[in-house]
């Protein structure tokens, strides 16, 4: 019995899903994710895509050779779980807005996960800025994925 517990402590303990603050909240998460936003160019849009895949023990990230987004896509890397796709999901859209829970509490794993929530109050990120995360976990056939859009334009005067 005390195997299986060990195995499982150490698997929490690499991938990384002990990183939450309080509350939830994950400051690291959504700062790396306001710097990656905060840096799109008035009237353009920009993204990366975490994709993972637990039956390989692997991850990549997508980012079309944007500086900003290689940048986030290094910290997504190093810095988010490989099994528990759900939670890094959890992390990205409570940053859009602590107040709500949209992917369930950390003791629930749903069994498949899809959406896109947008908002233009994103912890961190500037007032012309908006925010869109979309993700998908649990699909049969898919690994998971999660794709952090952000966008800028002009404010009015």
């Amino acid at each position: 019995m005390k195997i299986p517990t060990l195995i499982v402590c150490a698997l929490l303990a690499v991938t990384g899903c002990a990183s939450f603050s309080a509350g939830g909240r994950d400051d690291a998460f959504c700062d790396e994710m306001a710097r990656f936003a905060n840096a799109t160019a008035l009237g353009s849009q920009r993204e990366v895509v975490l994709l993972t895949n637990w039956a390989e023990w692997s991850k990549t990230c997508q980012h079309d050779g944007y500086e900003p987004g290689m940048r986030f896509c290094r910290w997504l890397m190093d810095n988010t779980s490989t099994e528990f796709a759900e939670a890094n999901i959890r992390r990205a859209l409570s940053c859009l807005d602590q107040g709500l829970n949209y992917a369930g509490t950390a003791r629930a794993s749903p069994s498949y996960l899809t959406g896109k929530i947008e908002s233009s109050y994103a912890k961190g990120a500037d007032e012309n800025v908006r925010v869109a995360v979309e993700y998908a976990d649990g699909i049969e056939g898919q690994c998971p994925k999660l794709k952090i859009a952000a966008e800028r334009w002009v404010l009015d005067e």
